[in-house]
């Protein structure tokens, strides 16, 4: 009897220590839920989701649509100082305002596989299939400036450049008054997406002045072309009274037209020739001064190229979410404010200096 009931107690203990052991099962690490490891893929298109938290060492491939201009040249460089403050290396490819140069450019820098493109596109639209080209192979692309007019791209942030065309025909209609006359439109590249919207933002404006006519001259954004177009246009019209200018660039080869002509005067003066620009660079600023141009609307490339960089930075600090497109509005620059210290033209001509 006694030999049973030892047997039986042992029985008991042995059931004891298995469920005792089973119940620690249900705290084990196998039996909880498990967290998926995130893939640390560079490049790919979905900001912090991927695993990035460092934009240090990481590579940025830059094509611009051409730095033979002083705003290209400030937008540049602000954004190169955003990426070197953060330890990014940065690849600047200068596309000389050649929409095909710079197709062949994004499919060499697509090879060497970047962490992510900024881009500043000659051509908005025909730049779209190296966009998707890159985004297919997880390289993030970033837009600033220009605006791009499809695909994968990831952020925008630039100019609103038909507003900015706009605002130019309503300050020539008031500079000029009712007598109204003739306006030379001195527009850039045909196709580019920001000379397309700055002409068309001031043509539609200036149809509510019904006293002016617009003539288009298509220079390609090149004081040269400006200047020989300018010479042609006075001997064709004899009532221009304004030129409105899709960069500040052209107008220099106005001037000098103005200048072979004896028409030169300045604001003030009878027969002097209205003049607004787009971008608001030292050379307009200083014509501002001196009474040649009467104004700038402000493109700020300074700004512009911080908060394009500061985009990309954020994507490696693990940012997964962005506004699609910003545009940052324009300003008038005349004898008003042109000595503002803020503007980036001043900025550019005091590190010159």
């Amino acid at each position: 009897m006694k030999k049973a009931m030892s047997n039986l107690a042992v029985l008991m203990l042995m059931a004891a220590v298995v469920l005792a052991g089973c119940g620690s099962n249900n705290n084990s690490p196998s039996n909880q839920p498990q967290t998926p490891q995130q893939e640390n893929t560079p490049g790919t298109n979905e900001g912090g989701a991927s695993g990035e938290q460092s934009p240090e060492g990481k590579t940025v491939a830059f094509p611009l649509m051409g730095l033979g201009f002083e705003f290209m040249v400030m937008l540049n460089d602000s954004a190169k100082a955003v990426a070197e403050a953060a330890g990014m290396e940065v690849k600047v490819f200068d596309a000389n305002v050649d929409p095909n140069k710079q197709a062949e450019q994004m499919q060499s820098i697509i090879a060497t596989k970047p962490d992510a493109i900024l881009l500043s596109s000659v051509d908005g639209a025909l730049i779209v299939p190296s966009i998707d080209s890159a985004t297919s192979q997880n390289i993030p692309v970033f837009g600033v400036e220009s605006k791009i007019l499809g695909g994968d791209y990831l952020t925008w942030v630039g100019y609103d450049n038909y507003a900015a065309g706009a605002m130019a025909a309503d300050y020539i209609a008031e500079k000029v008054g009712e007598a109204g006359g003739t306006v030379l439109e001195q527009r850039g590249l045909v196709g580019g997406t920001g000379a397309d919207l700055r002409s068309e933002g001031f043509n539609e404006q200036m149809k509510k002045y019904p006293n002016f006519k617009v003539v288009t001259l298509n220079n390609e954004w090149i004081a040269d072309k400006a200047f020989s177009n300018t010479l042609d246009a006075f001997t064709a019209y004899n009532d221009i009274v304004a030129t409105f200018s899709a960069n500040d660039e052209m107008l220099r080869g106005v001037v000098s037209a103005l200048q072979n002509l004896g028409r030169d005067k300045k604001v003030g003066e009878e027969g002097h020739i209205v003049m607004v620009g787009v971008d608001g660079t030292p050379t307009g600023l200083e014509r501002i001064r001196e009474g040649i141009q009467d104004a700038s609307l402000n493109q700020d490339a300074k700004l512009m190229g911080e908060m394009g960089m500061e985009r990309v930075v954020k994507y490696f600090q693990g940012e997964t979410e962005f506004e699609r497109d910003t545009m940052i509005p324009p300003s008038i620059i005349d004898i008003n404010n042109v000595d503002d210290p803020e503007l980036w033209g001043n900025i550019m001509a005091q590190q010159s200096n």
